[in-house]
């Protein structure tokens, strides 16, 4: 157990050395970017997103998994998930690059043809290294894809920035994709001695597929009820409604994209491990929920109370109508990790088939509540996405009880604590808002006297929780320093 508690510890250290990382440097860019752009650079990219994530999925989805999944993997499945991976991304591109037009005529916005021709190029380069990806997870070295993946974005970054200053639009932020891909899946090849070899298993398919094929299902319904609410609001409403909304979601996805994601690199090669050990798992998924609801909740709940004042002082004031999107967002991150974790239990299960029949339903539901919620603007669909962030969750912590025994009822149980330090916290520092007109200084105060009460509030009433989170910082900044110094 100390064993795969150690691995599972380094592996979130270095997944979020990558994933903060990553978000850190893509958030002090986007301050730069938001700027130099308007909403209607962020809003054609928003406006095309959800047929980027889904062909993403197509190409990352289910065989990824499966592979991770399965215990005894060889070099033919490598070879064939990767011959099969590579075609479904050539395909697709080139249905992107047929089918362009009648998406930029459904939006009625022309760029849009030859923007989506140009990033559906990231599918092939991304095609090219998914098993390198799956290699280095499935064995828990999350260090060298944490370094691989800072250096790329770093590059992309740069060349995004130069762009922007030069005037260049929405390019800057297309480009910036296409350059992070193209140096990942460089970096990847280059570090790697996997090779793919001229072989396509007919069986391994089968057999990979009777697990990932319904994972890729499910992907796939998650994707597109994850940005279907872009396509709506897109097509309801005005280019920069859609870059109001773009800006504030990514935002919020600093810290719920990498906590989830986070949640999904680690846990899901741990819980495979694990899958069939019941008290080990009911025990593992316990932890992971105390502890990441322990930092997500208070920083869901801050970022709602410092929206307009985080917004104004990074980004201006012409995004000040991203302020209302981004705290109703937050609403919705507050259940992110809960959902995100549940999931991974099932999917770690390899009860793909059942995990895919009840996505159906619940993103069903979802989607129907963001069509009805469109009635009453843009934030009547993100209301509507909101209610289906919690039905996600009630569901896939159903069906994860099969194997951990961890009721939804426990659940809730031992995450309310850490929900009413955060509101307290909040009470504490929500007047400060009408002691303090300038926006800087009344942002950075409330955010250290929200810290302070909350640290100060968990030594009493979460004080295992507060020692643990320090425990592993520290022990981890420690061997990084040690590491970087030798």
């Amino acid at each position: 157990m100390e064993g795969l508690r150690e691995k599972a510890i380094s592996g979130a250290f270095w997944t979020s050395i990558q994933k903060f990382g990553i978000s850190i440097l893509s958030f002090l860019s986007n301050i730069v970017l938001a700027r130099l752009l308007v909403p209607d650079d962020y809003g054609c990219i928003g406006l095309l997103a959800i047929f980027i994530a889904i062909s993403n999925s197509l190409v990352f989805g289910g065989f990824i998994s499966a592979l991770i999944q399965k215990k005894d993997a060889a070099e033919p499945d490598y070879s064939t998930v990767f011959i099969w991976n590579l075609s479904v991304a050539i395909i697709l591109y080139l249905i992107l690059f047929f089918v362009a037009p009648f998406i930029a005529s459904f939006y009625r916005i022309s760029k849009l043809c030859s923007v989506l021709r140009v990033e559906g190029l990231i599918l092939i380069v991304n095609g090219l290294s998914t098993v390198q990806t799956t290699l280095l997870r499935k064995a828990l070295r999350f260090k060298k894809l944490a370094i691989i993946n800072i250096i790329s974005s770093s590059i992309a970054i740069v060349v995004a920035i130069i762009l922007a200053y030069k005037g260049m639009g929405v390019w800057a932020l297309v480009t910036q994709q296409i350059v992070m891909s193209s140096c990942n899946t460089l970096l990847l090849w280059i570090t790697s001695t996997w090779r793919p070899s001229c072989v396509f298993s007919i069986d391994s398919f089968r057999g990979l597929f009777s697990y990932g094929g319904f994972m890729l299902l499910s992907d796939l319904m998650n994707t597109f009820c994850d940005n279907i609410q872009g396509l709506i609001i897109g097509r309801r409403f005005s280019s920069s409604t859609m870059g109001y909304y773009a800006q504030a979601k990514r935002l919020e996805e600093v810290p719920t994209q990498s906590f989830s994601q986070l949640v999904a690199q680690v846990t899901f090669p741990i819980y495979s491990t694990i899958q069939d050990e019941h008290d080990r798992l009911r025990s593992a998924v316990k932890r992971t929920l105390s502890l990441m609801n322990y930092v997500n909740f208070p920083l869901m709940v801050l970022l709602m109370v410092v929206a307009e004042p985080l917004i104004v002082c990074l980004y201006s004031n012409k995004w000040i109508d991203s302020i209302p999107l981004f705290q109703i967002l937050c609403v919705a991150g507050l259940v992110n990790c809960l959902q995100s974790v549940n999931y991974q239990v099932v999917s770690a299960s390899g009860r793909s088939k059942q995990l895919f029949i009840w996505n159906f339903a619940k993103r069903g539901s979802g989607l129907l509540l963001m069509i009805i919620g469109a009635f009453w603007g843009v934030k009547g669909v993100l209301w509507g996405m909101v209610i289906s962030y919690y039905i996600v969750y009630y569901v896939n912590a159903r069906l994860a009880f099969q194997s951990t025994h961890y009721s939804i009822g426990e659940q809730a149980l031992d995450s309310l604590p850490y929900l009413i330090l955060s509101i307290v916290s909040a009470v504490l520092v929500f007047p400060i808002s009408y002691m303090i007109s300038q926006l800087f200084i009344r942002l950075v105060v409330q955010v250290f006297v929200f810290i302070c009460s909350y640290a100060l509030l968990s030594l009493f009433f979460a004080k295992n929780q507060f020692l643990e989170i320090r425990s592993i910082i520290g022990t981890y900044v420690k061997r990084f320093l040690v590491v970087n110094s030798q």
